[in-house]
């Protein structure tokens, strides 16, 4: 991810310290995601910003950041009004020779195609993609991601990440990828 590690504590949210990835809250109505001001229990942060749920917004970052989209890629004829879109900083800082890649996903490209089993397969694809990043950085050493078809026409998507002993560390489910629809499950306001 451009240059920043990824820091997973043991006990994610027990430690007072605020850590460097900032928890990510995403408007279902809107769509529109801003970053989490910190809790009145958080007492060593108090003004700051919310630093509970470092894989939860690790993740979110990783999928719904838009990734740009070459001209060459199968799906480009869903590109709207010709912007192939993609996250500012890949232009200015991407060290593939340290192992980065661009920051994001191409799930953007899905919002207003229509939910198919091909368009689930591209769903699932593309997230797997982008969760390439917290494998390559050691935050997980596997990824996994379902993409299902819920009537009446939506796509949801289930992601799964597993720690060094087998076990899972992350389990969510996004439910209406195309709303990009979620909140952090580990932040009480």
């Amino acid at each position: 991810m451009a240059g920043l590690p990824v820091n997973i504590r043991a006990n994610e949210g027990c430690e007072t310290l605020p850590i460097p990835f900032w928890d990510s809250v995403i408007d279902p109505l809107s769509g529109y995601a801003d970053w989490a001001l910190a809790a009145p229990h958080e007492t060593q942060n108090k003004g700051g910003l919310a630093a509970q749920a470092a894989l939860d917004t690790a993740v979110i970052l990783c999928l719904f950041t838009d990734r740009y989209c070459p001209p060459s890629h199968p799906l480009a004829g869903y590109i709207e009004g010709g912007d192939p879109r993609g996250w500012w900083g890949d232009g200015v800082d991407v060290r593939t020779d340290l192992g980065e890649a661009p920051l994001g996903s191409l799930l953007w490209l899905l919002e207003r195609a229509t939910a198919t089993p091909d368009n689930a397969r591209w769903a699932q694809s593309f997230a797997l993609d982008a969760l390439g990043p917290l494998i390559a950085s050691g935050a997980a050493v596997r990824a996994d991601a379902q993409a299902t078809l819920s009537p009446p026409s939506r796509l949801d998507l289930a992601v799964q990440l597993y720690g060094r002993d087998g076990t899972r560390v992350y389990a969510r489910e996004f439910d209406d990828v195309w709303r990009q629809a979620l909140t952090s499950p580990n932040y009480a306001a």
